[in-house]
């Protein structure tokens, strides 16, 4: 999935990118390149991750999906600090657009 084919992001960070596609079937795009990460095992880690996130905090909406593109310095985080980092940008972008 290319950048220019997404709308406009609402969160950048060194570790990941969020943005969210209005309409549609509701769900979550996780990106994680194998450029960056060249084993499966670690791009499943990081999938699973995130989706453990939206699942424990509530982050699923019933409209439009998000799409997360993550970078080489999120494996790094915590998963208390990556799970603080999506949350605060998921609400903040519920509470602003979405």
């Amino acid at each position: 999935m290319r950048d220019s084919s997404l709308p406009k992001h609402f969160h950048t960070s060194k570790n990941l990118r969020i943005f969210f596609i209005d309409g549609g079937a509701p769900g979550l795009r996780i990106v994680v390149s194998k450029k960056n990460f060249k084993l499966a095992v670690t791009r499943n880690k990081i999938k699973r991750q995130i989706k453990e996130i939206f699942k424990n905090n509530g982050l699923f909406l019933n409209k439009g999906s998000f799409v997360l593109i993550v970078y080489r310095s999120f494996v790094e985080l915590s998963f208390k600090e990556a799970s603080v980092e999506i949350v605060n940008a998921v609400k903040s972008s519920v509470h602003n657009k979405v």
